[in-house]
């Protein structure tokens, strides 16, 4: 594997997309309520929330290289979609370079932040800040946040909910929780869905390193419900949303996606303790994020006034 692809494995390039999407439908959303678009805040913005992930993907793998979490995982519980990229633990790099690339992200990220502040406006300041404590401290010590059962809640706050507010305060300038609050919580619960299904495999080996995220914390049997409602329950919120006249009636578009999530739903209950078997559900509920989020910004667009 030559030292590039190294690289790109070890910031998990192909996670990106629990981002990008998030940043266009802020920006959908301040173009349907606002009229705004400004292409340099756009592109600022998907390279702010670019660095965080990266900040936030390597400091993971250092931290649960560290910890043995992504030591310690059998080779049959070990999936694409969980237990790190395998950099660290195969010996291709040493954890310290990968730990200084996530500090450097921090920092560039931060100063994107603070310019973002001094010519937009001072809400930038707790959205970036939130972003920053939540990714950071997301394995490192001492808040250790996916340790304490609070990782998921963080995960859909910020790939959700924080993510598409500071994509659409850039380019609107303002921020009306009203208007964008229930469309914003489509990505978050998705997301939070993404990272459920991911910590079933890690079971065993996060109960061994006493990481006790939500998964581990309820056991197998009873977290089950809980994807299914993350995975339905943006069904219920389009619904919502079109009542109220948050979500405009192309928001339906998102009714295209019920075939995916209902494979990954069947495929989930009946392997959920197979994590080999569970992988086109982990690929699947990835993808239906990734559609859903973008189907909704595309639904904003096509509504334009």
């Amino acid at each position: 594997m030559s030292k590039m692809r190294i690289w790109l494995e070890v910031v998990r390039v192909k996670f990106f997309l629990a981002g990008v999407p998030s940043v266009i439908l802020g920006t959908a959303l301040a173009f349907y309520w606002t009229g705004s678009f400004n292409f340099s805040s756009f592109l600022l913005s998907l390279i702010g929330v670019i660095l965080a992930m990266v900040g936030t993907y390597t400091f993971n793998e250092y931290y649960d290289y560290k910890t043995g979490a992504d030591v310690l995982i059998p080779s049959e519980y070990i999936t694409p979609f969980n237990a790190g990229s395998r950099i660290l633990p195969s010996g291709l790099l040493k954890p310290d370079p990968v730990l200084k690339l996530g500090i450097i992200s921090w920092i560039i990220y931060s100063i994107i932040a603070v310019y973002f502040t001094l010519t937009i406006g001072w809400m930038i300041i707790p959205l970036s800040l939130i972003g920053l404590i939540s990714g950071a401290f997301y394995t490192m010590p001492p808040f250790k946040w996916a340790y304490r059962g609070v990782g998921e809640f963080l995960i859909g706050l910020n790939y959700g909910l924080l993510i598409t507010f500071g994509s659409y305060y850039v380019q609107a300038a303002n921020l009306p929780i009203e208007l964008i609050t229930l469309p914003s919580l489509i990505p978050a619960l998705l997301i939070t869905a993404v990272i459920w299904i991911n910590e079933f495999p890690d079971y065993y080996t996060d109960r061994i390193v006493n990481k006790m995220n939500l998964v581990v914390r309820m056991g197998l049997e009873k977290a089950r419900t809980i994807f299914y409602i993350l995975t339905a329950g943006i069904y219920v919120i389009l619904f919502i949303g079109i009542l109220l006249e948050t979500i405009p009636l192309t928001g339906l578009i998102l009714l295209a996606t019920t075939p995916i999530a209902y494979k990954n739903i069947a495929i989930f209950r009946k392997y959920y303790s197979t994590p080999k078997k569970l992988i086109p559900s982990m690929r699947g509920t990835i993808l239906l994020f990734v559609s859903s989020t973008l189907l909704l910004s595309l639904a904003y667009l096509i509504s334009v006034r």
